[in-house]
């Protein structure tokens, strides 16, 4: 199957998603905080955060099966970045400061959220406009 170009970029954008989200994990060895100070909001937005991965997952297999739903379940999985994202960055995520590099890699897969955000709607309002005609 031959991808367009905006598929591509989206599956891109999806597995650099995806590496920044193993980044933020403590098996990276980036995250030097203890667990056990992790607060109840931090532990609902870290399972908002594994939900998102395990979306993009999906989003990436649809991609290449080359399903018109894999634009709608990235925007999900990005969608669901943005709380641990916010909860981290408003102090709320733990008692302690996050380290610089998870700080980094926060930002950046915040940026890349966005681009996915951007890519996928527009491919499905792409996908919407082409099954309608218009």
């Amino acid at each position: 199957m031959k991808l367009s170009n905006a598929e591509r970029v989206l599956g891109v954008t999806l597995v650099a998603y995806i590496v920044c989200d193993v980044l933020l994990t403590p098996p990276a060895h980036l995250e030097t905080r203890n667990p056990s100070l992790v607060t109840s909001v931090g532990i609902a937005s870290l399972a908002l955060l594994f939900i998102g991965l395990a979306l993009s997952i999906v989003a990436l297999v649809l991609i290449f099966r080359g399903s018109g739903r894999a634009p709608i379940v990235a925007i999900i999985a990005a969608v669901l970045y943005f709380p641990a994202f916010l909860v981290e960055q408003t102090g709320h995520f733990s008692s302690l400061r996050a380290p610089a590099a998870i700080e980094l890699v926060e930002v950046v897969q915040a940026v890349v959220a966005l681009v996915a955000l951007g890519i996928a709607f527009w491919l499905s309002r792409r996908g919407t406009t082409q099954a309608t005609g218009s």
